[in-house]
């Protein structure tokens, strides 16, 4: 198995509160996200990108590689209003030269205030992609605009890396094709093998990030099954042996949604899952471990959705085992227990209890039952004999040995609330 080089995460906007969390768990990259086409130019993009500099420049101070996310063709707002009327932006038609150019230009504008920061990740959709009205591209569309972008990074920050992310490249080619249906995840492998096979893009000077869908998002998954066919897996050993080939830059993961749910419109009965404890250590450990004996050089993890706080145990474990190659599920989840109870009676019972909670996750209730793995053994079988239990759990007054992602006795209330959903 490969030792990762990096182990990040992909935190949108920085919260300097959490970077003591982030270091205890050996995180080691972050990954910002640009969203100044959204903003009103050139006032409150500058002034929005000046801050993002400043939060670079801060992360990089308390030790963290900083990588920014670029989206494709996103046109630039520029009013009335200071942020666009529309959450995800207006997309563009590729063919549009002029609304191309005025992208690049936006983007060039974008790296050369953010010129300090390790690497750019240029993303192919969601947003992005083709407005489904004025029909397809084609994914060679993509890395066209992605080689033009890469010559922006290499002349704006020319110190900086620079990786493609082919995440929902099905919406250039495919515009029409909803994502709930098997064909979209069939098309998304499809297109994701010609874009790596193409010789002129990926090498020394371009890494690569890799969204592994198939191999571990519930959606995907599910509808493979539904459908009775087998999903393609990228990369696979000859994907990996290609990239090695041609010296790529870098091949990272990039499993979007494993640690912070925020899959399918499926979160739960009523959206509560989003807020409330959740784990899926089994299922992080396991996709931490197939990347690892793929050899690629790093995971990119998510702390972007409404939950991540609440979930902060995945973002412990996805650390831990990307850094120790040995550690299994259960022997993090009584780490983490031991760090917010505050003694060892107090933790032994919490560590039960988050089995417990780990066997109702709803990751795992989405996935079709042939990728499900064993539950945990657990002294619980439901929530009103673990209630019982949580009352003798007192929390930890002082971080030890590190702080945590919020206080203990607000991650117990948490514990509390969805134990009683499983009463």
């Amino acid at each position: 198995m490969s030792a990762f080089t990096c182990t990040g995460l992909y935190v949108w906007d920085d919260d300097v509160s959490q970077h003591p969390f982030w270091r205890a768990c050996g995180i080691d990259t972050l990954q910002f996200c640009d969203l100044s086409w959204h903003r009103r130019a050139p006032d409150v993009r500058d002034g929005y990108l000046r801050q993002k500099a400043e939060d670079i420049r801060t992360a990089h101070a308390d030790g963290f590689r900083v990588y920014v996310i670029l989206f494709a063709n996103i046109q630039q707002w520029e009013g009335p209003g200071e942020l666009c009327d529309s959450p995800i932006g207006y997309k563009y038609h590729p063919g549009d030269a002029l609304q191309m150019k005025k992208r690049l230009d936006g983007i060039r504008h974008v790296v050369r205030l953010l010129r300090e920061a390790d690497g750019f990740s240029f993303f192919a959709g969601d947003p992005g992609g083709v407005p489904a009205e004025l029909g397809p591209a084609v994914a060679k569309d993509w890395t066209d605009m992605a080689g033009q972008v890469a010559a922006v990074v290499r002349e704006e920050a020319p110190q900086a890396a620079f990786h493609i992310n082919p995440w929902a490249v099905t919406m250039w080619q495919y515009p029409l094709l909803p994502c709930e249906d098997v064909a979209w995840w069939q098309r998304e492998g499809e297109l994701t093998q010609q874009i790596l096979a193409q010789k002129d893009l990926i090498g020394p000077s371009c890494g690569v990030e890799l969204p592994c869908h198939n191999y571990y998002r519930a959606m995907a998954l599910r509808l493979f099954s539904q459908a009775g066919t087998c999903p393609p897996l990228i990369p696979d050993a000859f994907v990996m042996k290609d990239l090695r080939a041609r010296r790529a830059q870098q091949i990272w993961g990039w499993p979007y949604f494993l640690l912070d749910e925020a899959d399918d419109g499926d979160v739960g009965p009523d959206g509560s899952i989003n807020i409330l404890p959740q784990a899926e250590t089994r299922y992080i450990c396991r996709f931490v471990r197939q990347m690892q004996v793929l050899g690629l050089d790093g995971l990119i993890g998510n702390w972007s959705y409404v939950g991540h706080k609440a979930k902060a145990l995945n973002t412990y474990a996805f650390g831990r085992f990307c850094r120790d190659e040995q550690v299994d599920p259960e022997t993090v989840i009584d780490e983490f227990a031991a760090c917010v109870a505050a003694d060892e009676k107090g933790g032994r019972i919490l560590g039960q209890i988050l089995r417990l909670v780990e066997n109702n996750s709803n990751w795992q209730r989405k996935l079709p039952v042939e990728k499900r793995l064993p539950a945990f053994a657990c002294r619980y079988a439901g929530g009103k004999e673990a209630l019982l239990d949580l009352v003798s759990v007192r929390p930890r007054a002082e971080a030890f040995p590190f702080a945590l992602a919020e206080e203990p006795q607000l991650y117990l209330a948490r514990i509390r609330e969805r134990l009683q959903q499983l009463c």
